[in-house]
């Protein structure tokens, strides 16, 4: 299996765009285009990693790995998993009672923050397949998305929105 999981296209092309580039466009599989004519140049080069706060830190591992990540790096303070360019720091939550997650799939009843992880994955299906054979819980199948892509959800063991996709080629 390709363990290659990249961020969402979009995700990190949108926290690298230009802020003076006015239109912003999805071009298809993936591609940001900014306005024409923009020469500046973006002081912010990509996402290092993500910040996930957890209750258990062995479960969470252990759940990372099921998807296909490795440890990097573990210290007192958490553990960097890796896969491919994505990058996910996670450590445990020092509150007595956390709160649980509540975020649905359907992104626009959600609250504010961030709502979700995407993963671009070689093979949805076959990762899908793998991880589910290894245990993991999927929101359902892999499908075809209208707006280009093929997906699927899950949540992590604190209940983080997670998707694997493959853009799609018109």
């Amino acid at each position: 299996m390709n363990r290659g999981l990249y961020f969402l296209c979009s995700l990190l092309a949108v926290l690298s765009l230009n802020p003076h580039a006015y239109s912003q466009q999805l071009t298809g599989a993936g591609q940001v285009a900014t306005a024409a004519g923009s020469n500046q140049t973006s002081m912010i080069k990509g996402v290092d990693n993500i910040g996930i706060c957890v209750r258990d830190l062995r479960q969470a591992v252990r759940f990372y790995q099921d998807l296909g990540f490795t440890k990097a790096y573990e210290n007192d303070r958490g553990v960097t998993m890796a896969a491919g360019t994505a990058k996910l720091f996670i450590f445990r939550t020092r509150q007595s009672n956390p709160v649980p997650v509540k975020r649905d799939f359907t992104l626009f009843q959600n609250p504010l923050g961030i709502d979700h992880i995407s993963l671009e994955v070689e093979d949805v299906d076959r990762v899908y397949a793998e991880a589910k054979a290894k245990g993991l819980v999927f929101n359902g199948e892999p499908a075809d998305q209208t707006w280009g892509a093929r997906m699927v959800s899950l949540r992590d063991p604190d209940g983080n929105n997670l998707y694997l996709l493959k853009w799609l080629k018109k």
